[in-house]
C-alpha cells in the first residue's frame, strides 16, 4: 500500500515536471518563431537607404580601382561627364541603375562593428557607388565576396555594420564604363519627317522618295515598282538605331576605319535636310565602323545595319512578277505551241475548255493559281530590252494568261539558263530570270486536270 503511494506521488511530480519542461520549451519556440525569428526576417527585408528618394538623385558617381564614371542631371535628362565632355546617357540605364540603388536588400549584418576590413574585401573595394541628392548623399562600398551562398560584402555611408546582400543586387554596378551608360541611340530620326532617302555603295548611287504615302523612284522608269515593305524596314532600322559600341569621340586618322572613304552611305532627308550615315571597314567581330556628318565620331554596327542599304535599286524592287486574287480568277489559259488549254470557271465550278462532260479537279486548279501568283523575280536581266531573240520571248515557249474580273494578265516564257527560265510580262518591258521549276508547275495538257 505504502509502495502504491510512493509511486503516485512520484508520477505527480514527474507529470509536474513534464508540464514545466512542455511550456519551456513552447516559451523558447516562441521566442524563437516570433521574437528572434521576426527580427531576423525585419533585417532581411531592410533596404539599405529606407528613406531614399529616387526623384531626387541628381547625380552618381560610379568609382573602380583604375576608372570613375561622373553621372549628372541637367534639366530632366542625364549626362556623362567625360574627359571635359558632356555626353548624352541612357535616360532607362540610368533609371535602373537609381531603382537598384533604392532597393537594395540587407541579406545579413555579417558584423556590428568595424573589425579587419581586408578580410570583408573592403580595404580596396570593387567599387564605391554614391548617389547625392541636393540634401544628402549616399554611398555604398562593395567588396569581396561571402564564403556561404552569392552574396557581397557591403558597408553602408559611415555606419560601423558590414552587410551582406545578394551578388545579383549590386551585379549593376561592377563593371560599368562611361560607354555603358552612354545614349547608344545616336541618330535623331522622326520617320513621319523622312520625305527623301538616297543609297550609295561606292561609286553608284540612286535616290527614292516619298508621294502621297508611297516611295518611288527619283530619276527611275515608272514600270520599277518600289517594294514598300522593304523600304520601310530600312528607314525603321536607321529610325532606331542603337550602336553597339563607341570606338573613339575624336579619331585624329579615319582612314585607320576605312571611314575617308566609305564602302556605303545613307542620307535620310528630314525637313529637308541629310543626316548622313558612312560605312567604313569591317572589325573583327563583323560589325562595321559608322560615321555621323553630325560629329566627328567614330561608332560601329552590326553587319546586320550595312545590310540594310540596297547597292542598286533593284534590291528594293518588288519580285512578285503578277499580283492575283484568286478569289477573282475566272479563267486561265496556257499556249505550248500549237497545245492549247483553257479552263474557266461558271459560277463556283470550273470547267476545262467550256466542256462540261469532264470534272475538273479544283485542287489543282487552285495549286496553279496559287503557282503563277507567288512567282517571283530572281535576277532582272534588263529593264528595256532592244531584242528578244537572246531571250527567247519573240517566239515563248509558254504563253499564260490569267483572267481576273475584267482584267487579263499574260506572261510569256522564253530560253532556259541552267536553272533558270527567261520570263516578261506581255504588256512589260523589263526581262527577268525565274525559277525554271514553274515550267513543270503549268500544266502541259488539260488531262492533267481532269479529276480521277
Amino acid at each position: 500500500m505504502t509502495q502504491s503511494k510512493d509511486m503516485k506521488s512520484y508520477l505527480v511530480k514527474f507529470a509536474g515536471t513534464l508540464i514545466g519542461a512542455l511550456v519551456l520549451i513552447v516559451l523558447v519556440g516562441y521566442l524563437y518563431f516570433f521574437e528572434i525569428r521576426k527580427e531576423s526576417e525585419k533585417a532581411k527585408k531592410e533596404n539599405i537607404f529606407p528613406t531614399i528618394n529616387e526623384g531626387q538623385i541628381n547625380e552618381i558617381i560610379l568609382k573602380y580601382p583604375s576608372s570613375t564614371v561622373v553621372c549628372q542631371k541637367d534639366g530632366g535628362s542625364w549626362f556623362i561627364l567625360k574627359d571635359s565632355k558632356r555626353f548624352k546617357a541612357d535616360d532607362k540605364v540610368i533609371g535602373s541603375v537609381i531603382e537598384n540603388i533604392s532597393k537594395i536588400k540587407i541579406d545579413k549584418v555579417a558584423s556590428e562593428t568595424l573589425t579587419d576590413l581586408s578580410e570583408f574585401g573592403l580595404v580596396t573595394p570593387e567599387a564605391e557607388v554614391i548617389a547625392k541628392t541636393p540634401e544628402k548623399e549616399y554611398r555604398i562600398l562593395i567588396g569581396g565576396e561571402s564564403p556561404v551562398g552569392s552574396g557581397k560584402y557591403i558597408q553602408v555611408d559611415k555606419d560601423s555594420r558590414i552587410l551582406v546582400v545578394s551578388r545579383s543586387s549590386v551585379w549593376e554596378f561592377l563593371s560599368n564604363s562611361a560607354n555603358d551608360l552612354r545614349d547608344k541611340q545616336v541618330l535623331s530620326l522622326n520617320e513621319g519627317k523622312i520625305k527623301r532617302i538616297r543609297f550609295k555603295w561606292k561609286d553608284s548611287s540612286f535616290e527614292i522618295e516619298r508621294n502621297n504615302g508611297s516611295w518611288i523612284g527619283k530619276d527611275i522608269p515608272d514600270y520599277v515598282d518600289i517594294d514598300q515593305s522593304r523600304v520601310w524596314a530600312i528607314l525603321r532600322t536607321f529610325v532606331n538605331l542603337k550602336i553597339d559600341n563607341f570606338e573613339n569621340d575624336e579619331p585624329n586618322n579615319l582612314a585607320a576605319y576605312g571611314l575617308d572613304k566609305p564602302i556605303a552611305e545613307i542620307d535620310l532627308f528630314q525637313y529637308g535636310k541629310p543626316v548622313r550615315v558612312s560605312f567604313g571597314n569591317k572589325k573583327e567581330s563583323g560589325d562595321y565602323y559608322v560615321k555621323l556628318d553630325l560629329d566627328n565620331s567614330a561608332y560601329s554596327v552590326s553587319e546586320f545595319v550595312l545590310r540594310q542599304i540596297p547597292e542598286s535599286v533593284n534590291d528594293i524592287r518588288v519580285r512578285r512578277i503578277v499580283k492575283l486574287d484568286a478569289e477573282k480568277v475566272r479563267g486561265v489559259e496556257i499556249n505550248r505551241g500549237d497545245n492549247k488549254i483553257s479552263i474557266l470557271k461558271e459560277g463556283n465550278k470550273w470547267k476545262l475548255g467550256g466542256d462540261n462532260s469532264k470534272k475538273v479537279d479544283e485542287s489543282k486548279v487552285g495549286e496553279l493559281i496559287a503557282d503563277i501568283g507567288s512567282l517571283e523575280v530572281e535576277e532582272f536581266v534588263d529593264d528595256n530590252p532592244k531584242d528578244l531573240t537572246s531571250y527567247g520571248l519573240d517566239k515563248p515557249e509558254i504563253v499564260l494568261t490569267v483572267l481576273e474580273a475584267d482584267k487579263k494578265k499574260t506572261l510569256l516564257f522564253g530560253k532556259k539558263e541552267n536553272k533558270k527560265v527567261y520570263a516578261k510580262l506581255a504588256d512589260g518591258k523589263p526581262v527577268y530570270l525565274v525559277g525554271g521549276d514553274i515550267l513543270s508547275k503549268i500544266t502541259s495538257s488539260g488531262n492533267e486536270l481532269i479529276k480521277k
